[in-house]
């Protein structure tokens, strides 16, 4: 494939961009890469790490202080030094850092939970649980709104969701 800014170089660096469901693919040969202000794509196992924590300040803008814990109990690992280095210490570190961690997962990926696809035999598991989730959250909205009659239909349909029998799974 040849560069698709030259025209005339091999294309070396593939970069896909996704924004809005729209899907942007770039194609270079490095000395257009260079140019064009995106050299460090160049390296062939450029580091992932640095990538991520490049992301978490893409406004430039200042970042909101938030009361948050200064490290992991369970490995002892910092925020600041998460954003130095784009890695989590440990699976605690994922709860420890929820609210610094929910923005930049939405920018980066436009969520925060798993939309893709599901393995056919365990959707029907996967969608119920899902919803329950759902419901759930509208339940405590309902109760903190002091919805009472809303919050015992959503909690009836919770039970009924948690008590059917699994479906049966497809070989």
């Amino acid at each position: 494939m040849l560069c698709q800014f030259c025209k005339k170089r091999e294309a070396t660096i593939h970069f896909t961009n996704v924004i809005n469901n729209q899907v942007e693919k770039i194609h270079s040969c490095p000395l257009c890469a260079e140019e064009r202000g995106f050299d460090y794509l160049k390296k062939s196992n450029f580091e992932k790490d640095h990538f991520l924590a490049g992301l978490m300040n893409l406004s430039g803008k200042p970042e909101k202080v938030t009361s948050a814990p200064d490290c992991c109990p369970n490995c002892g690992l910092t925020f600041h030094a998460f954003r130095q280095t784009g890695r989590l210490g440990c699976s605690n570190c994922y709860e420890v850092f929820n609210r610094q961690l929910l923005p930049l997962l939405r920018s980066v990926h436009g969520n925060t939970r798993h939309l893709g696809k599901v393995p056919r035999k365990l959707s029907p598991r996967v969608n119920r649980k899902r919803r329950v989730g759902e419901l759930k959250n509208e339940l405590k909205r309902a109760v903190k709104e002091e919805n009472y009659e809303r919050a015992a239909e959503l909690r009836d349909e919770i039970n009924a969701l948690q008590n059917s029998s699994p479906p049966p799974e497809e070989e």
